[in-house]
């Protein structure tokens, strides 16, 4: 039996805010105290809060948290942090993305190549 507590309570606010791009409710919480706990879930929660970001507009603060649980995704080799992160830079569509973008945008190829040499 785990705990629910209204931490837990507000996690999964924000994650259901990200989810249906509601940034008031993604914003709304005091993201940094949610952002505790197990690494990988961090991650996850953190790439929540990016894609919250990224509907209310916020496209640097987006890839800046991005870029942040992208590199803890890669440190604990998780393809679920990875595959999340590209889901939030497949959210954004510009023809002109601003520098935190590109340089998300170079990492994330970064990855791709890596396991590409990899799996040949």
């Amino acid at each position: 039996m785990f705990s629910f507590t209204p931490d837990k309570v507000a996690a999964c606010r924000v994650t259901c805010g990200a989810r249906l791009g509601l940034p008031e409710w993604v914003l709304a919480q005091d993201v940094e105290a949610l952002a505790t706990g197990h690494a990988k879930q961090r991650a996850l929660l953190v790439l929540d809060i990016a894609a919250g970001h990224l509907a209310g507009g916020r496209v640097e603060a987006a890839f800046a948290l991005a870029s942040r649980a992208l590199e803890a995704g890669l440190q604990y080799r998780s393809g679920r942090i990875v595959e999340r992160a590209r889901g939030v830079r497949r959210s954004l569509t510009t023809s002109s993305p601003p520098k935190v973008v590109r340089d998300f945008d170079e990492r994330l190829h970064g990855v791709y190549l890596q396991g590409r040499m990899r799996t040949a």
